[in-house]
């Protein structure tokens, strides 16, 4: 068994005088911790757990195998009435660890026994014990928490194979290696830390191999990572499968929300536990089972912290607690990380991975919320601001990262920001919002400028204000606003701001003035129009002044960038080149925003209540003249007040609708949506042959069958009469709708987990599409004047106006033919129809 340290909590109390004690406790980690925490379990999975032979806690226990020193402390709000502590400080101690063996003597190993081993063979004292004990033991499985130094010694030389069987066969499968990501990077592997999990995984890939010393650990036949409790890696080195990520949606690695996790010590051990509850209990072993369990252990004990234990008044792990609750995780999604695409140099988005259709998912987003509609997808909050797109979330996150090791640092010189995007695009919201989330623990006074509208006296007055608000030890933040008037070739203030950001200084009446440390936002309006990437030209602005007819001067945004010290940009609602997939998901969010923030009634059971047809509207046309200003504008002139659903007749008229969008695409948008003309022809003649084969089926006689010759309805596609090819073309548009209507959506290339395959509905779903067809029908030909009567297309009066429950079983079943068919001809169209998967369960993320 694993040898096991022991650290030191070093606890503090106030005692009844009300100052200040400290009392020394002394609980074990490692290896004794992970058999504790399993021995807790034995009952509800059947195990039997011995533990690694120690010494009893004493003052030569202390000397011989103490490994850190831990300062707790009571945390101030707990959410229940046990007592917490969190660790405040830790200092490890840098003794060589000790293998302590378990007592083989209480009970006979059976052939399917499990070892677990914590530390590095490398750094123990004496070897010679570990090598002996499994060649005693000759373990069924192996689990190895390997600490630095990675993969060396003969311990490692003896197991890295894999356990070996009776026969003295290695078994590489039943081996798993768990290493703390910490440790890889100690040992040269660049991978980077909570920037975003695409960024980690392609780090892993690339880098993994860049140590030579590591390649048996590289090839290890079951390989996992931690990334604290947020994330772990799967790596199978000798297989020919691409590696898993594990990654909460909400989190990155080290990331704490709302103070709930405390600061621990002990969670490799508990993942390790739980990593050989579910590793270990299946032939072949079942690594997914066991990270889950492991992961829910980790995040337990984090969450939990230190608990007070009667035993002894003091602080103790809440061993019985987390595993009472242990169950597979669920708060994390998994995705398979595309070695071949990330070697090749290709950068990959998890977003794109996960979800499909981006206009689908931005309609899920309004209704039911960016939480549920983006449960898979990671996304980054910083303040009200919601980030899902790789490079934004990596700008802002680098952006926090620069802004607190300044803040954090004795610099005197202010912090720099630019924040760059088209006019209407969100950029004073995201610097607001930014600026939130930095400042979250910190007393601030905010200042708020026009760039566009300052001359030389009203900069020296700013300065001034700036500089008394930091000499009052408070955080200070400062946003421009149209900045881009400063970088102007004729501006005259452009070389007094470049001092200040460089130097940190302003000059008045002579005298030079020290600005302090304040936190500095430049919102530069900026259109990317030199490429063929930008479809649209620049807005023309709200209220055009005599100067916006002339030429815009060019800016040279490279005397900005020489002093800013973090740079975000900005795309907004609108769709920034031709390759932006995610723009309707960047759209839904702000206005599920706007919604929610003004007119919260709309939301009925936790479902925001928007007609279809407004929905297509604000979400698929193409773009919106003033950005976000102009989305603001149509929520605001729309009639919702005393509403419970925003229908087309709350919107403002036309002529006002035509200020800030496209008003003929706008008003198209609010009937149904048309498929792309060449799809939406492939998929009307294939469902009309279904239709033609389906009544033939029908007749029951001869003459039946001759008189369908002669019916106008039958004749081939080439021949069909314009009317009719328009109506079974309405039918092929109507195809999202009804797989939305199921939970599903269409895409036009093969997709793996999670995203699930759907090639044919089930019984009850073919029953609800077949009635949403025939109710499609009847619209349909009510608004182009059918009447009831005798079949006759030429009379446009048709008996089948009628409702559901009316409708012969004959012809429902051929509604149901109509819907049943949709799966095999959009196969043969090349696209395909998937769902997503939901098993992650969002009520962790707090």
């Amino acid at each position: 068994m694993p040898p096991a340290a022991e650290p030191l909590s070093n606890s503090r109390h106030a005692d009844s005088d009300g100052e200040d004690a400290a009392r020394l406790v002394i609980r074990t980690g490692g290896a004794d911790l992970v058999a504790t925490l399993l021995t807790a379990a034995s009952g509800k999975h059947g195990i039997q757990v011995l533990g690694p032979r120690l010494q009893p806690p004493a003052a030569n226990c202390l000397r011989h195998n103490a490994s850190c020193i831990c300062d707790l402390v009571i945390d101030d709000a707990p959410s229940d009435a046990e007592v917490h502590y969190s660790v405040e400080r830790s200092r490890d101690i840098g003794r060589a660890p000790v293998w302590h063996s378990p007592n083989l003597d209480q009970a006979n190993t059976l052939p399917g026994s499990t070892v677990v081993i914590t530390g590095s063979g490398e750094a123990f004292r004496d070897i010679e014990p570990a090598l002996d004990f499994l060649q005693r033991v000759r373990p069924r499985y192996i689990i190895h928490h390997m600490t630095r130094p990675l993969a060396a010694g003969p311990l490692w030389d003896m197991i890295r194979n894999g356990p070996m069987t009776r026969d003295g066969i290695p078994s590489a499968d039943y081996l798993a290696v768990i290493v703390d990501a910490s440790d890889l990077r100690a040992e040269g592997i660049a991978i980077s830390q909570a920037l975003s999990w695409e960024a980690t995984a392609e780090d892993f890939v690339r880098n993994l191999g860049s140590n030579g010393r590591l390649d048996t650990l590289v090839t290890c036949p079951n390989l996992i990572v931690r990334f604290g409790t947020e994330g772990v890696i799967y790596h199978r080195g000798r297989d020919a499968c691409d590696p898993k990520l594990y990654y909460h949606p909400r989190k990155m690695e080290g990331e704490r929300r709302s103070g709930k996790d405390a600061q621990m010590i002990g969670l490799s051990s508990a993942f390790t536990a739980g990593v050989a509850l579910g590793f270990a209990d299946s032939n072949p072993p079942n690594c997914d089972r066991g990270i889950r369990f492991g992961i829910s252990a980790a995040s337990g004990l984090s969450k939990r912290g230190f608990t007070h234990s009667p035993l002894d008044d003091a602080p103790d792990y809440p061993i019985a607690q987390i595993m009472e609750s242990l169950a597979l995780d669920r708060q994390h999604a998994v995705v398979s990380i595309p070695s071949a695409r990330i070697s090749s140099g290709e950068k990959w988005s998890i977003f794109e991975s996960v979800t499909g259709d981006p206009a689908e998912l931005a309609r899920q987003i309004i209704t039911f919320g960016p939480e549920k509609a983006l449960a898979t997808c990671p996304i980054q909050q910083f303040g009200d601001l919601l980030t899902v797109e790789r490079s934004e979330q990596e700008s802002l996150r680098a952006v926090v990262e620069a802004v607190n090791e300044r803040l954090n640092s004795s610099i005197r010189r202010p912090t720099s920001i630019g924040i760059i995007g088209s006019a209407g695009s969100g950029k004073k919201f995201t610097a607001s919002n930014l600026a939130a989330h930095i400042s979250s623990d910190r007393s601030t006074n905010r200042l708020n400028y026009n760039a566009r509208l300052l001359k030389k006296d009203d900069l020296v007055s700013a300065c001034h204000a700036i500089r008394d608000h930091t000499a009052s030890g408070e955080l200070t933040i400062v946003i421009f606003e149209n900045f881009e008037a400063v970088l102007e070739a004729d501006s005259a203030l452009l070389n007094d701001f470049l001092v200040i950001m460089r130097d940190g200084q302003f000059t008045d009446r002579g005298s030079v003035h020290s600005l302090g440390s304040p936190l500095m936002f430049f919102l530069v309006n900026h259109d990317n129009t030199s490429g063929t990437d930008e479809p649209f030209p620049p807005p023309t602005p709200t209220s055009p002044r005599t100067t916006d007819f002339r030429p815009r001067p060019a800016l040279d945004l490279s005397l900005l960038m020489d002093y800013l010290h973090g740079l975000v940009r900005v795309s907004g609602p609108n769709m920034s080149s031709a390759q932006d997939k995610a723009y309707s998901v960047r759209r839904a969010i702000m206005l599920r925003h706007l919604l929610a923030q003004k007119h919260p009634h709309l939301i009925v059971n936790g479902k925001m209540n928007v007609e279809e047809g407004v929905l297509h509207a604000l979400l698929l046309v193409p773009r919106y003249k003033h950005g976000l200003h102009s989305l603001e504008m149509i929520i605001s002139t729309s009639r919702l007040s005393g509403r419970n659903k925003f229908d087309v007749s709350a919107l403002p008229p036309e002529e006002q609708i035509q200020l800030h969008v496209d008003g003929k695409i706008f008003m198209s948008h609010l009937r149904a949506p048309k498929l792309v003309p060449s799809l939406r022809e492939k998929l009307a003649e294939g469902m009309f042959e279904v239709y033609k084969k389906r009544r033939v089926v029908m007749c029951k006689n001869e003459e039946e069958l001759k008189a369908l010759e002669t019916d106008r309805s039958m004749r081939d596609w080439d021949e069909l009469a314009p009317e009719l090819k328009e109506s079974t073309r309405a039918q092929a548009d109507d195809i999202p709708r009804k797989l939305r209507a199921v939970g599903c959506f269409m895409l036009n290339e093969e997709r793996s987990e999670p995203l699930v395959k759907v090639p044919e509905f089930s019984v009850d779903e073919l029953d609800m599409l077949s009635e949403i067809e025939h109710e499609r029908f009847n619209a349909e030909r009510l608004q182009r004047q059918w009447r009831m009567g005798a079949r006759n297309s030429k009379q446009r009066t048709t008996p089948f106006l009628v409702p559901w429950r009316d409708l012969t079983q004959e012809w429902k079943d051929v509604d149901r033919v109509m819907v049943e068919c949709v799966p095999s001809i959009l196969e043969k169209a090349g696209w395909h129809i998937y769902r997503m998967r939901e098993d992650v369960e969002m009520n962790g993320t707090s």
